[in-house]
């Protein structure tokens, strides 16, 4: 038996088991990263559909958000803490879903979703107001500041308000 050839053979199958055991390694991360961008992009829809469930349907936050994008300044002090949550849980959502996007895990037409939107509010009277009051008490790292500072000058809104893509926003009730 000529052991030189058999030593061979076996390199050549471990070669042959290796690569396909890579083959299968790259195909298992594949679908465990389709998988974690689906998981991820069903958490970004109800995320956003529970924030919006939230001051779309409870009458005291519609009622706070509507005259909060009017004019934060001339909110009462409870309504401006209530509208001011509101706006940084959408700062932060909208950091969040941005980050996943980098990692390639969220879709980036999410990100471009909530742009949209949360610049929407940003450009009212009462968005602008409470964006200088969160650059001056800082409630969020500078980093985000600084990503809504250029979401505002960058506008994906068009320059359309909130109160123009949801009318029920600028109307009295």
């Amino acid at each position: 038996m000529n052991w030189d050839a058999l030593s061979a053979i076996a390199e050549i199958l471990g070669v042959i088991a290796v690569v396909v055991s890579l083959l299968y390694l790259a195909f298992q991360v594949r679908q465990n990263t389709v998988q974690l961008r689906q998981d991820n992009l069903l958490k970004n829809v109800r995320g956003t559909l529970d924030t919006n469930w939230y001051y779309h349907r409870d009458p005291a936050a519609f009622d706070v958000f509507r005259k909060g994008v009017k004019s934060f300044d001339a909110l009462a002090p409870q309504e401006q803490a209530h509208f001011h949550s509101i706006l940084v849980d959408l700062a932060f959502y909208l950091q969040m879903v941005w980050q996943l996007a980098q990692y390639g895990l969220v879709d980036q037409s999410a990100v471009e979703t909530n742009e949209r939107f949360l610049s929407a509010v940003l450009i009212t009277p009462g968005g602008k107001e409470w964006f200088a009051y969160a650059k001056r008490t800082r409630p969020m790292p500078p980093e985000a500041l600084a990503y809504l500072s250029a979401l505002v000058e960058r506008d994906p809104s068009g320059g359309q308000p909130i109160t123009e893509l949801q009318r029920w926003f600028g109307t009295e009730g």
